[in-house]
């Protein structure tokens, strides 16, 4: 009776069954995350993705990221798997739920996909060992950027595909017919459209049919000629079909793009990859991005850069001493190497230095490993059909110690994950090195600060511990990278549009009060804020990132002051710099109209009129100077127009309360409803930005 049981417990059906449960234990949580860490750039903010089907063919067309200055990557299916979500639940109050349920479904699967393919890699083996080592991957704290980012289902997509591609490779070694070969190459190459890293997949593909089928090496090397076609083939679609495609990373980014010398490089390479072995093994704490200067930059005076080549040098010997062998300690090394070397830093920089997500695929190796060492302290061998319950019992506890605070970790990092904000302050003690780090949460700061500073009410005297916490970590990025443009822009902003214009709003208040004394006070320290402020501005400048953003703020900076004379300067060189656009000449047409020359922001309003039709700002500047006049009959068909394009809530609502006093109620009413559609999509941030 015991025996029957045991038979039953032990069939493979019944540990995929608890592989996928515990995988969906593991995730389930992140179901309820909102959109985090890039993923409004690739779903809801994305333009292409937003179109849902109709905007298909230009995914087709077009590169997976681009911005001012880059584009980059080609990866179609995951984007479409995007377009489909956006066309079924862009207003479902569910999403962005249901497409984190997407990648926890998705990663079931992988799991499930994968113990398939190690239940015929390990074909001889005893059936504990493919499931402990699927338990411990699938519970390796580092998925958890690739499931509950949804920006990183490109990964899921290139390991699902990459698994089947390896299932039908293996069908065709072992029953010669070609329709598996077909499938496998279709799947890798969908694989590669999913993720372009795929192309690390050329070597494991022979090395799997080398260990683990009977093939001769002859005809392995023509296969492998079969899936570098593959590979030409899926270099060859967005070459043909994209603009230059490129991808140029910052200093901040990975600092190997300006380290001097070949010898520099790979001391650098070493501590990286030690850095991996160090996330294999105690994966905490856990980063949404590291980059400079996370991650020290050692030459080889520093013992870790040796400990580092020791180790792999070791690996490799051993690696090596197994391959004619076709031991499995050998493939798993071998495995570990490859999907490693694309994230290794050694043929070209990769952005962020490190990530948690490279490990994906390599903790995989990890996992086998580690199962080969407990079955040799054990002294199980893996190829016996019947080991002792006590043996078992030994290795599956150690497995389970070592899953149970890896699954906790996961799940915490889940909730982690849950928002750009969460993350951002979550991870924060541990990036203090970081300069985009340090960048990234003080923007976030700033954008809430932006928020409270938008509303009716002055909050200015409450924020202040917040608005300096962001400027601590401005400064921080700085203290890091004194070239980092964006900070030096941001503390520009910070002491312009806020302690500056702070102090001005201060100083008209006791002016009301009749205290002189307080006036100066405040106008002094204005003064002082918007010198500062300029100051940081012209540092950004400095940096030689070519943009008009400082320019930009200096032209505010003075607007601010009432030093229209300047601000014009500034906001003419800027539209010069980065050429017409809306807010820029916006800014320049009230700063004529507040320097006494109407005709020239007339001009310039015009001009906006025929460059941006669909845009409102003329409209509302025309209608603002009308009434600066107290012209309303002037400046009443201006707002109108300027309605037609759905703007401002208010300006609707100053229509209707126009025409219900006129007596029109019809027109009132019209405006009315006007107003409630603009409050719909009105984000009174925009407008400050």
């Amino acid at each position: 009776m015991a025996t029957a049981l045991e038979s039953r417990l032990l069939n493979p059906k019944v540990f995929a069954i608890f592989l996928g449960l515990v995988a969906f234990l593991l995730y389930y949580n992140t179901g309820f995350n909102y959109f985090s860490l890039d993923d409004n750039y690739i779903n809801i903010e994305n333009p292409v993705i937003a179109k849902g089907i109709a905007g298909i063919p230009e995914i087709l067309t077009t590169p997976y990221g681009e911005d001012k200055t880059n584009s980059y990557g080609y990866r179609p299916i995951v984007r479409i798997s995007y377009a489909l979500e956006y066309q079924f639940t862009s207003d479902w109050k569910y999403n962005p739920y249901f497409s984190h349920f997407v990648n926890i479904f998705l990663y079931i699967l992988s799991i499930l996909l994968l113990y398939k393919v190690l239940r015929r890699l390990l074909k001889g083996y005893n059936i504990w060992f493919p499931f402990l080592v699927t338990l411990l991957f699938l519970a390796h704290p580092s998925h958890t950027e690739v499931v509950a980012s949804l920006k990183n289902r490109d990964m899921l997509f290139n390991f699902i595909f990459t698994f089947l591609a390896i299932l039908n490779f293996l069908k065709w070694a072992d029953l010669s017919k070609m329709k598996y070969l077909i499938y496998g190459m279709v799947y890798f190459l969908l694989a590669l459209l999913s993720k372009e890293t795929a192309i690390a997949h050329l070597a494991v593909f022979p090395l799997v049919l080398y260990f683990f089928t009977e093939l001769p090496v002859k005809k392995i090397g023509w296969f492998s000629l079969g899936a570098l076609v593959v590979v030409l083939l899926a270099f060859l679609i967005p070459w043909a079909i994209l603009p230059d495609v490129s991808r140029n990373l910052q200093f901040l980014e990975n600092p190997l793009v300006r380290y001097p010398g070949v010898a520099g490089h790979m001391a650098f390479v070493l501590f990286i990859l030690l850095w991996y072995v160090k996330m294999l093994f105690a994966p905490y704490p856990l980063a949404y991005y590291y980059g400079y200067d996370m991650i020290p930059m050692p030459g080889w005076d520093n013992p870790w850069v040796w400990v580092s080549l020791a180790i792999y040098l070791g690996l490799l010997v051993v690696a090596i001493k197994g391959f004619r062998k076709k031991k499995l300690l050998s493939f798993a090394i071998l495995f570990y190497f490859i999907s490693l070397s694309v994230y290794a830093n050694v043929v070209s920089p990769v952005p962020g230095i490190v990530a948690d997500r490279f490990m994906y695929f390599p903790s995989l190796s990890y996992a086998i490993i580690l199962v080969w060492v407990l079955f040799a302290l054990f002294r199980a061998k893996p190829m016996e059909q019947s080991l002792s319950t006590l043996k078992v019992s030994a290795i599956a506890g150690i497995i389970l110690l070592i899953v149970i605070p890896y699954g906790y970790y996961t799940i915490v990092r889940n909730t982690q994950w849950k928002t750009k904000k969460t993350l951002y302050a979550s991870d924060m003690e541990y990036l203090e090195e970081s300069v985009k780090a340090n960048d990234f949460y003080a923007n976030r700061i700033m954008r809430a600060v932006n928020n409270e500073l938008a509303k009716p009410v002055n909050p200015y005297k409450f924020i202040k511990k917040q608005i300096d916490r962001a400027e601590k970590h401005f400064r921080k990025a700085l203290e890091i990278d004194s070239t980092h443009y964006a900070s030096w822009n941001n503390l520009g902003v910070i002491y312009s549009k806020i302690h500056g214009n702070q102090a001005l709003i201060r100083a008209n208040s006791y002016r009301k009060q009749g205290k002189p004394e307080k006036v100066e006070e405040e106008e002094k320290l204005a003064r002082e804020c918007f010198d500062q402020a300029i100051g940081y501005f012209r540092k950004a400048q400095d940096s030689k990132i070519i943009n008009g953003s400082a320019i930009f703020n200096i032209a505010y900076a003075y607007d601010l002051q009432q030093e229209y004379d300047s601000s014009i300067v500034y906001y003419e060189q800027v539209l010069e710099i980065d050429g017409p656009f809306q807010t820029g000449m916006s800014r320049l047409a009230n700063a004529y109209f507040l320097s006494g020359n109407y005709d020239r922001a007339k001009t310039v309003n015009e001009q906006m009129m025929g460059l941006f039709p669909n845009s409102d700002l003329p409209y509302l500047n025309m209608g603002n100077y009308h009434l600066k006049f107290r012209d309303t009959l002037g400046a009443i068909p201006y707002y109108e127009r300027a309605v037609e394009r759905l703007t401002n809530p208010m300006v609707s609502k100053l229509l209707s309360d126009y025409y219900k006093d006129k007596g029109d109620e019809e027109k009132a009413t019209y405006f009315m409803r006007k107003s409630y559609e603009a409050e719909k999509n009105y984000d009174p941030q925009a407008e400050r930005d």
